[in-house]
């Protein structure tokens, strides 16, 4: 009976000490996320977007050994976000406004996929640099994040007897 309270003892607090040990380096973790500073970067372009005064439409048709192979397995979002890239590209335009898709359907499989839409370009670029430098404040980040490899081994393991 001496022995069950015994081994039963060593068991709880063997189990206390593996869970204090994990729950402080997850607090670690934790502390070093919440210090570490916040780092924002404001660096922005303008430009003019000039939208032109035609439509045009691109389709992507499985009846082409081309369309059929781009249509494949593909889903529905899939499907419109590729014919819009590749009006965008045919069409050398920096977007599409208002998009729109119809499709063709044989069940879950997509036949013919057509965006239309109206070209817009970016005109005259204007690089706006803003620098804000506070003088005195110099940061140094050091978390003591350490690295470890994991190698495999590749020799066989000696049992120990």
């Amino acid at each position: 009976m001496k022995k069950q309270i015994f081994l039963t003892a060593i068991a709880a607090f063997t189990i206390v000490t593996i869970c204090s040990c994990s729950r402080a380096h997850s607090d670690a973790t934790i502390n070093n996320a919440w210090n570490a500073p916040n780092t924002v970067v404001n660096s922005f372009n303008e430009y003019d977007l000039v939208a032109s005064n035609q439509y045009v439409s691109y389709t992507i048709d499985v009846s082409t050994p081309e369309g059929k192979t781009k249509l494949h397995k593909k889903s529905e979002k899939q499907a419109n976000e590729l014919a819009l890239a590749e009006a965008v590209i045919k069409y050398k335009c920096s977007m599409l406004i208002n998009p729109q898709f119809t499709h063709l359907k044989k069940g879950k499989k997509i036949l013919r996929v057509t965006v239309f839409g109206q070209p817009a370009y970016y005109r005259n670029q204007a690089p706006s640099v803003v620098y804000e430098q506070q003088s005195g404040d110099n940061i140094t980040i050091n978390n003591n994040i350490q690295y470890h490899s994991h190698k495999k081994k590749t020799g066989k393991r000696k049992r120990r007897r």
